[in-house]
């Protein structure tokens, strides 16, 4: 028996909290004259047939002396004997409820909530801090007076300032405060001693944070939850281990227009 390809179905995982994402799922070929027919025409069988035939000394013998290769094809592509997938996990949802619905969550969902707060107050949120009830992947968001964006991202604004919104190239000015689930801090801006400060449409900030920032007019004051699929990239080089929703308290304070100014060979941005 010669194993000569072992064809997989290729990994998917879309940004997005409202798809799922597929894991690889295997299947071993064994070359036969007879059998069913592989992704490059050649004909083959399933592997595990033969083995009915061979006992386990003999197939394991011929299974150290075969060549694998690996093929990796598109969903599209993609050839498996049982026809079946493989589902991931999802980035995961956040619902948003409001104080309304708590007496119909279940008795767990309750015991969840209800831990959560427990720490929240431990780690002295501010007053109107969000509750979080999390079930595997995904999280209800407990919270009243907040809205909905289209793209998910959850805020609610305490004051709405005034003049023009920003746009992409200007320079914003702020303060902010960053918490997990839990009401644990996870960055401000106040430890710096000075706003934070960056230009918008540059990649330079959480894509859910900057969703929020850029429907922010000059003075205003908004609380923004970023949910799961509009969240920072997690692993060890970052602040986030885990997919969670992160809250932000923000006070956008002004709002610059930079120009690119040129000095001879050297040239620089200046944003006023």
């Amino acid at each position: 028996m010669m194993l000569s390809q072992r064809t997989c179905r290729a990994s998917a995982r879309p940004f997005s909290s409202k798809q799922t994402s597929r894991s690889g799922r295997c299947t071993i070929l064994a070359r036969a004259g007879a059998g069913g027919s592989g992704p490059d025409g050649r004909q083959y069988q399933r592997a595990d047939s033969v083995a009915g035939s061979l006992d386990r000394r003999q197939l394991l013998a011929a299974l150290a002396g075969a060549s694998l290769v690996s093929t990796v094809l598109p969903p599209s592509e993609a050839y498996a004997a049982d026809g079946a997938s493989v589902v991931g996990p999802p980035e995961g949802n956040a619902y948003l409820i409001t104080a309304a619905d708590v007496e119909s969550l279940t008795s767990q969902e309750k015991l969840v909530l209800n831990l959560n707060r427990r720490i929240q107050t431990q780690n002295r949120v501010p007053d109107g801090f969000p509750g979080f009830i999390r079930e595997g992947f995904d999280v209800k968001v407990l919270g009243d007076g907040y809205q909905v964006a289209p793209s998910g991202l959850i805020y609610k604004d305490f004051e709405e300032g005034t003049g023009s919104l920003p746009v992409d190239g200007q320079e914003v000015v702020f303060n902010y405060t960053g918490y997990n689930e839990s009401g644990s801090v996870i960055d401000t801006s106040f430890r710096q001693g000075r706003p934070a400060q960056t230009r918008l449409g540059v990649n330079g900030m959480i894509p859910g944070f900057e969703l929020g920032i850029k429907t922010m007019k000059p003075g205003g004051k908004r609380r923004i939850i970023v949910p799961p699929a509009l969240g920072p990239p997690v692993g060890p080089s970052t602040f986030f281990s885990a997919k969670q929703c992160e809250v932000f308290d923000v006070e956008l304070l002004a709002v610059r227009t930079c120009t690119r100014r040129q000095v001879m060979m050297f040239s620089d941005l200046v944003c006023e």
